[in-house]
């Protein structure tokens, strides 16, 4: 029997409390960079520099708080360098000003916001952040969850933060749920597939996750074993075609999505020498599901599960 990764953990009961609220109507808590975050009271005016951090930001019920959001320059496509069409239509992006991040943020323009607090993610530079805290006053929050746990934990700082602990606490309530749903059904799984997850794809190699990373924890969730899971240089550098041949996994998931599909990956290198390519076992699955990590990260595990253990389905196993 396979049990899930996460089996018997409960998001909701691992997470450690941030500091609680001074006398004076202070919240503190401690970001994923060990940074303490304080504002004075809940904030309300909110600068969202990730697709990531909308999605809890929206979960939360902050939306109309936003009051500016990352995006590319006009030629890369301003709001939707960064985020899908339909995260655009559904999060009611397209009037939110634009901040663009790339080479690095636009700090005149995050302070003409008038924000109470700035949320970056791996990407924003730490150093803009804390000009932004130091020189500015602004409170800066950073979020890099490597876990799948961490993602919960971030939701919770985030809702003390800006006041919605109790919206917080049922959202990581729900997560937990569904990881506890996932384990279940994991256990009648009767093999963990090997794979390569790969979201991003040139003529010299493929983008994928090493271990201690949110993409590793992902696959662990989802009953499956990634051939990076020991490389600590997979989550810096891209894996060449030999790689891959070498490892020879059972099945290959790509990210589609942002103008990519399935045939964008056949590009890379020795691509139809892979024995999961000639086999008819590469997967498509968006990739806000496994380069994003929210809540919906979360929730679509169980879809990776259907993917890799199409034999709890009615079908064979990879």
């Amino acid at each position: 029997m396979l049990a899930a990764a996460l089996a018997g953990v409960s998001i909701y009961s691992v997470l450690k409390p941030s500091s609680p609220a001074s006398t004076s109507g202070a919240i503190s808590v401690t970001d994923d960079a060990g940074r303490t975050v304080t504002v004075p009271s809940p904030a309300h005016r909110l600068v969202v520099l990730a697709p990531s951090v909308m999605d809890m930001v929206y979960r939360l019920g902050l939306r109309a708080d936003v009051v500016g959001v990352d995006c590319g320059d006009a030629a890369a496509g301003g709001v939707l360098a960064d985020y899908t069409p339909g995260q655009v239509a559904n999060w009611s992006l397209s009037s939110v000003p634009c901040i663009t991040w790339i080479p690095s943020l636009d700090l005149q323009a995050t302070v003409a916001a008038n924000p109470d607090l700035v949320i970056g993610v791996s990407g924003i530079s730490l150093a803009d952040l804390d000009t932004l805290t130091t020189t500015d006053g602004i409170p800066t929050l950073y979020l890099n969850p490597s876990t799948i746990i961490g993602i919960g934990y971030d939701v919770t700082i985030l809702g003390e933060l800006t006041g919605t602990s109790a919206a917080a606490a049922s959202i990581v309530q729900q997560m937990t749920q569904a990881l506890a749903n996932d384990t279940t059904l994991l256990e009648n799984a009767t093999v963990a597939p090997r794979i390569l997850l790969t979201y991003y794809v040139d003529p010299t190699g493929y983008w994928t996750f090493g271990p201690d990373s949110f993409g590793e924890a992902l696959i662990e969730a989802a009953g499956a074993v990634s051939i990076t899971a020991n490389d600590t240089l997979a989550n810096e550098e891209e894996i060449s075609g030999a790689y891959v041949l070498g490892a020879n996994p059972d099945a290959i998931v790509v990210g589609t999505g942002f103008g990519y599909n399935v045939s964008s990956y056949s590009i890379g290198p020795d691509w139809s020498s892979f024995g999961a390519v000639t086999s008819g076992h590469v997967l498509g699955i968006n990739a806000i599901y496994f380069t994003e990590p929210d809540p919906t990260m979360v929730f679509g595990i169980y879809l990776l599960i259907e993917l890799l253990h199409p034999e709890l389905f009615g079908g064979e196993a990879l």
